[in-house]
């Protein structure tokens, strides 16, 4: 990227492809996101498909772990970023991570 797309270098971006049944999303999350430091790789992935639109159990299907396990990272996440709900997540993650 050149230097005039340096902010668009700090945004979270969701990239979705289709290929018959297989359904792949790749997420890029900038370094310099703030609001996901602290987070494990776990807790990010599962705070960022939850961003997506994402229900728990469609996250755990995705991720193949139970829901349970889904429900406790998630609220790990929320405790670690001060946060109680996924609008405040996405505000929190996606506020932030613009800079």
């Amino acid at each position: 990227m050149s230097n005039s797309d340096n902010q668009d270098e700090d945004e979270v971006r969701i990239a979705r492809f289709e290929l018959d049944e297989l359904e792949l999303m790749v997420i890029d999350v900038p370094g310099s996101a703030p609001a996901l430091d602290g987070l494990t790789t776990a807790e990010r992935a599962v705070v960022m498909l939850a961003l997506d639109g994402r229900s728990n159990k469609e996250i755990a299907r995705d991720r193949d772990c139970s829901v349970k396990t889904v429900a406790n990272q998630l609220r790990s996440s929320y405790q670690k970023l001060g946060v109680n709900s996924r609008f405040e997540l996405a505000a929190k993650v996606l506020g932030t991570a613009g800079g």
